[in-house]
């Protein structure tokens, strides 16, 4: 990563206010960093377990209500809806904490479709490499190891869809055991479909993430 770039991203962020007016926002089954000012999610985490994983029980996503207004979070600080989308073809309403792992109960799978559990992702990125290392995490990995703590978050910088703070980079932290496995890609039109090619070692995640937010308490 460019240093000169994420130093000046640094002042100009803090000058801004942004990542420092941070809420946190329990669900059933996730938990949300939430920024007022921002009014969009910073982060949101979860625990993967095998038996979640192993239900046989997986609601229908048209069966549940459509994107819609977290309960738990002042209106006035909630900004993203249907009409920003429809106006802005290009981006998905990209989940942080993916309806594939909460589609076991009805709670969970409405819980998941908040808008405060959703940025701005463009819509290759979404479905393809992200969508793939959803599935690692889902399918792959919690089969075999139980307790997978998954935290997804957003990196903004000053892009916005009309009143939508678009991210800059998505980030997805595991950790299972003794592992610890991250990636950091950057929101933008790609053709790439291995997650792989976005690995990052920990510590240089944590580094990224603090400059950008050097007030957020990170819970990982």
């Amino acid at each position: 990563m460019n240093k000169i770039l994420f130093c000046w991203l640094f002042l100009v962020l803090s000058f801004l206010g942004i990542g420092q007016h941070t809420i946190s926002v329990k669900h059933t089954y996730y938990t949300l960093e939430y920024d007022t000012v921002l009014k969009s999610p910073l982060l949101s985490y979860y625990v993967q377990t095998t038996k979640h994983a192993a239900c046989n029980t997986k609601i229908n996503r048209k069966t549940v209500a459509s994107f819609h207004q977290d309960p738990l979070i002042n209106p006035k600080y909630q900004v993203a809806n249907d009409k920003q989308y429809l106006d802005n073809g290009e981006f998905d309403k990209g989940h942080l904490s993916p309806y594939s792992a909460f589609y076991f109960d009805l709670i969970a799978a409405k819980e998941s479709m908040y808008y405060t559990n959703t940025a701005p992702q463009y819509s290759f990125f979404n479905e393809h490499h992200w969508e793939r290392l959803e599935q690692y995490i889902l399918k792959d990995l919690s089969p075999k190891n139980d307790s997978i703590f998954v935290y997804t978050g957003c990196l903004y910088g000053l892009s916005k869809m009309k009143e939508v703070p678009i991210p800059d980079y998505y980030y997805k932290i595991i950790c299972y055991h003794q592992n610890i496995e991250c990636w950091l890609a950057p929101n933008e039109p790609t053709t790439n479909t291995d997650y792989n090619h976005y690995i990052i070692q920990y510590d240089d995640l944590k580094k990224i993430i603090l400059q950008y937010y050097p007030s957020l308490e990170l819970p990982y």
